[in-house]
């Protein structure tokens, strides 16, 4: 009786690390395909088919760009709507919208890399992935159930939403003010570490649940790499900042 107990408390613990690998491994499979995507599209049109060439822009590169991008906002809305509702069906494969969805981000963040020093970009993604590792650790070493930090993340981004209204419209009457952004840029950054801490610590629950599929892995890991791009992105506009007002 004791050994068939420890070796069914292996098997689950052997099903629930597995599945938990796979959440990371399609988290981060969707962060290579966006950072290859992004490193290509800004090489042509930085090296191979240059939009400018010093004071001069190639217009027809610039419809090029323009277009990709355009067609990539498009797509940006049924996408996540595709990934989220065919975890749902039964015959649908959200790896495909998954996929999709990481080269489309893939398009956005190319703009960075025709205006951003490579260096800097390199600076960003190395403490992105320090902090997404602090929130790793947080979020799936705490044994309480931490869904109050969603809840607290998601409503810090409600109230941002409306501060950054009513700053868009302070601006027209006072521009130049500075307060307001960086209370919208810190908060909202705050918010999304709160929500990622719920996101990993939601990964483990699941995992501990025994409810394991591979449409709940994909919908954890398109989760994840989001909260990990917006990590990305807003710790990059902080880098450039600073090494803007250094200059």
């Amino acid at each position: 009786m004791i050994a068939d107990s420890i070796k069914q408390t292996e098997v689950k613990h052997y099903t629930t690390t597995k599945w938990a690998s796979k959440v990371f491994l399609y988290m981060f499979m969707a962060i290579g395909i966006t950072a290859v995507v992004t490193a290509v599209i800004g090489v042509i049109f930085s090296s191979i088919w240059p939009i400018a060439y010093g004071t001069e822009i190639n217009v027809d590169a610039a419809k090029a760009y323009i277009a990709l991008f355009i067609v990539a906002f498009i797509m940006y809305i049924p996408l996540i709507l595709w990934i989220q509702f065919s975890v749902f069906k039964e015959k649908s494969r959200p790896m495909i919208p998954y996929v999709l969805y990481s080269i489309v981000m893939g398009v956005f963040i190319s703009g960075f890399t025709m205006f951003v020093p490579f260096h800097l970009i390199a600076i960003s993604f190395g403490l992105t992935c320090f902090t997404f590792g602090i929130m790793f650790v947080i979020g799936w070493f705490t044994k309480k159930d931490l869904s109050i930090l969603g809840m607290i993340g998601y409503g810090m981004m409600i109230g941002i939403f409306f501060i950054a209204i009513f700053n868009i419209i302070w601006m027209l009457f006072f521009p130049g003010f500075e307060m307001i952004y960086w209370v919208i840029s810190y908060g909202m950054f705050a918010a999304m570490l709160l929500i990622t801490i719920f996101d990993i610590n939601r990964v483990k629950r699941i995992a501990d649940s025994g409810e394991q599929s591979n449409k709940t892995a994909v919908l954890c890991a398109f989760n994840l790499y989001v909260d990990f791009i917006y990590i990305f992105i807003r710790i990059l506009s902080f880098v450039v900042r600073i090494y803007a007002s250094k200059k």
